[in-house]
């Protein structure tokens, strides 16, 4: 059955105060998940919620979801929403209604607000200061701002740094809510690294942003095979990823060593199936890949996995927090004394 969704918010009078709704529309759009997704409001701008379901009927979609993007229940939730969707029904009586929930009282909601309260106080705190360009006054500085824009006091100690360093190198609090670790996971890549095992990555640059003089000191290097021109000519052959192939061609350098996947989906679940075939057996695999397709589920298949890993919940990922993690796991192995 083709799914249609269609977002339905306040109007204004200003274009400028109309234009959330569009850009959210288009985020859905670009997840690739319905046949159609299109905005509309319920008063003072165009297009109208008549409007909108007879294009989105005439596209032949024959499921539509409307979701109020309205904060929390009013006239407009309760009544006004669900007459107009009554009215629809009665035009298009072979086309299914949903009517979704409004955004609510959501716990995400308030991490937002949190993120908008904390910025504005840091920007006028720091905003006046003046141009810092030593780098590691750099550094001291972000990571003093990002304790203040989030809470890791009930965060486990050897996750703390980790969480940072992903805040740091992308920007993007949301880390602090959605990195996952398994309960062995930083102990685990801390001891496969001073047991001089090796890193694989799917991708050159993740591999340029390790630092290797450590893991060279332990006796480990750091492996992609992705250029390699076997693993090219196998990708052609059999119309897969190169990042897939060179999984498959990393077997050897994966044992008990540390898998840090932050591009490609397509890598981490080819990993996957050569842990589940007893193929490999790594010491801890950090999927963190990017993207719409695959993204998720490859993360959500990682962690069904009996195996130590660092991953995270949504499409969010790339070759930048893959990076930050594995050098905040080097760093550790560097200083920190596991107790095992």
């Amino acid at each position: 059955m083709k799914t249609g969704i269609i977002l339905i918010s306040h109007g204004s009078k200003l274009n400028s105060g109309n234009d959330g709704l569009f850009k959210v529309a288009d985020m859905l759009r670009a997840m690739n998940r319905w046949d159609n997704v299109a905005a509309a409001f319920l008063q003072l701008a165009k297009p109208g919620f008549d409007e909108v379901v007879k294009k989105t009927v005439e596209c032949g979609i024959e499921r539509i979801v409307v979701v109020p993007l309205l904060l929390f229940k009013g006239n407009h939730v309760y009544k006004d929403i669900p007459e107009m969707l009554e009215n629809e029904k009665v035009k298009y009586p072979n086309v299914e209604f949903i009517y979704a929930n409004n955004i609510g009282a959501d716990e995400r909601i308030a991490l937002i607000a949190a993120d908008r309260i904390h910025e504005v106080l840091i920007e006028s705190q720091y905003g006046s200061k003046q141009r810092i360009e030593q780098p590691q006054a750099i550094v001291d500085e972000s990571f003093d701002i990002i304790d203040k824009l989030v809470d890791l006091e009930s965060v486990p100690e050897l996750h703390r740094s980790i969480i940072q360093r992903a805040i740091h190198a992308t920007g993007d609090t949301e880390y602090a809510y959605n990195l996952l670790f398994h309960p062995d996971a930083v102990e685990a890549g801390i001891q496969a690294l001073r047991n001089g095992k090796s890193i694989v990555t799917d991708v050159n640059m993740v591999k340029a942003g390790i630092s290797k003089g450590p893991i060279e000191k332990f006796g480990g290097r750091v492996v992609c095979k992705i250029a390699d021109s076997s693993v090219i000519d196998e990708s052609k052959r059999l119309c897969k990823t190169r990042a897939s192939v060179a999984m498959q061609h990393s077997t050897n350098e994966m044992k008990e060593g540390i898998i840090v996947i932050g591009n490609a989906p397509t890598a981490l679940f080819e990993l996957i199936d050569l842990i589940k075939n007893g193929l490999v057996q790594p010491a801890l695999v950090i999927g963190i890949p990017v993207g719409f397709v695959g993204a998720v589920e490859s993360k959500s298949a990682l962690r069904e996995m009996q195996i130590p890993y660092i991953t995270n919940t949504n499409r969010k990922g790339g070759s930048a927090v893959a990076v930050s993690i594995i050098n905040a796991i080097i760093k550790l192995a560097k200083e920190y004394k596991v107790n095992k």
